[in-house]
């Protein structure tokens, strides 16, 4: 009896000091999960949903990261892929302008990845494509006929007895290429996409495409509103997928814009960058800074008042809810998508760097300047959080505000290797290491 008594008081006690040793809240908050050295830079666009990250090498070539063991694959430089588009080449330095008048001169610069699957890389390509214009050019600084110089291949003014860049006289057009990658060939099948200066909107992984974004010209009769034109590119063909055409605010001096996709593909995500010129005020007026919210199967937007330095934002379509974070404001700011009615919003000190939720929505998942928070999304009060300084020894501040990058399955978030800078104690990218991958809570 004395034994049994004496089993189950240890048999108590043991449970006790179980409970009390393995608290409820035993997942780790924020863990690292892997450091990443492959490289020598941290991802800079969302190319996978929740598998595949890419990031460079010393050489610029890119590496292929598999999210879930850490596995690489070490692509060539692009330029040189089989097949790769590439600039027109001459022999000689002094043949180049020869080469620019000849109407079919063609100058690639820039190779960037936006997607994989880890068998196959897409790859956008622009460059300049250089021709005659259509009549004799005319000197912007004195007015004069513009002539080709027979000996030197360039054009010059004889009005003025000086050589003129062929930049400023030809016809020089933007152009864009997509280039699919096999990994196994190890060969790229390019396609044309439109000529222009392309917005990177971003990846629809559930529709298989990429969105772009072409302001289309019309000063001077531009007012208040201009055509923005988004179209998509299957990504695993490069051929164009949808487009339609939307009204954007009117920007003399071109906007710049942070875009996002939401995770089902339904919704595009449009936000004016601005900063503040003084204390109450941004650049940009009537209408101030907006966000803009587009629905693809309607073309439908609601435009909505956001702020200074947009550098967070996240998109909840079954909750109807959109949220906003500002660095320079130091704010998050709740909306209503369908209509842009304020729900909610709050100081964030310090300021802003990064939003995004978990698969189900339930978590907000906040990355400020100076701390990681999870935010309760019905409640819409943090729950909890971690400094920086913990997760990097040395850092208080984030300085990467636009190098974040989290899973659409909401179980990883992406980040530079940070270490001290000299003159403070901010985080800048450790540049002879690559990344860090840590687990959400």
């Amino acid at each position: 009896m004395e034994n049994r008594l004496l089993l189950s008081v240890l048999l108590l006690v043991g449970i006790i000091t179980f409970e009390i040793s393995t608290p409820l809240a035993a997942k780790p908050l924020f863990r690292l999960e892997r450091e990443v050295n492959a490289c020598n830079s941290s991802p800079e666009i969302q190319v996978s949903a929740d598998k595949y990250a890419v990031c460079k090498n010393e050489k610029w070539a890119p590496v292929i990261v598999n999210l879930n063991d850490g596995a690489t694959t070490v692509m060539k430089p692009l330029r040189e892929v089989e097949g790769m588009p590439v600039s027109t080449v001459v022999a000689e330095r002094s043949m180049r302008n020869a080469s620019l008048m000849s109407g079919k001169h063609r100058d690639y610069q820039g190779y960037e990845v936006l997607w994989t699957d880890g068998t196959t890389v897409g790859v956008h390509v622009t460059g300049y494509a250089y021709a005659l214009p259509d009549t004799p050019p005319k000197h912007a600084k004195c007015g004069g006929e513009l002539k080709i110089h027979e000996k030197l291949q360039q054009y010059y003014c004889p009005a003025c007895n000086q050589l003129v860049s062929s930049h400023d006289a030809m016809k020089v057009t933007h152009v864009n290429q997509w280039a699919t990658v096999n990994l196994a060939s190890g060969k790229a099948a390019p396609v044309a996409m439109p000529d222009g200066r392309l917005l990177l909107v971003g990846n629809d992984f559930a529709g298989g495409v990429f969105w772009f974004a072409r302001l289309e010209p019309c000063a001077p009769a531009c007012t208040k509103t201009q055509k923005l034109t988004l179209f998509s590119i299957n990504t695993t063909t490069g051929a164009r997928s949808a487009e339609f055409l939307i009204d954007v605010p009117y920007r003399a001096k071109g906007p710049g814009y942070r875009t996002a996709v939401s995770p089902s593909g339904k919704t595009l995500l449009l936000v004016e960058y601005d900063e503040l010129q003084d204390k109450t005020r941004g650049f940009l007026a009537d209408p101030v800074v907006s966000a803009l919210v587009v629905t693809v199967a309607t073309k439908g937007v609601v435009r909505m008042d956001a702020l200074m330095t947009t550098y967070g934002f996240a998109i909840d379509e079954k909750n109807d809810r959109l949220y906003l974070g500002s660095n320079q404001s130091a704010k998050l700011v709740v909306r209503k998508m369908s209509t842009g009615a304020l729900i909610k919003e709050w100081s964030i000190p310090g300021g802003m760097a990064h939003l995004s939720l978990s698969a189900d929505a339930s978590r907000l998942y906040v990355f400020t300047k100076g701390e990681f928070q999870v935010v309760d999304t019905v409640k819409l009060t943090t729950t909890s959080k971690v400094a920086v300084k913990t997760l990097f020894p040395g850092v208080d501040k984030w300085m990467t505000a636009d190098r974040v990058i989290t899973t659409q399955d909401g179980l990883r978030a992406i980040t530079p290797a940070l270490i001290r800078a000299e003159l403070g104690p901010w985080g800048v990218p450790d540049p002879k290491s690559g990344f860090r991958v840590f687990l959400l809570p």
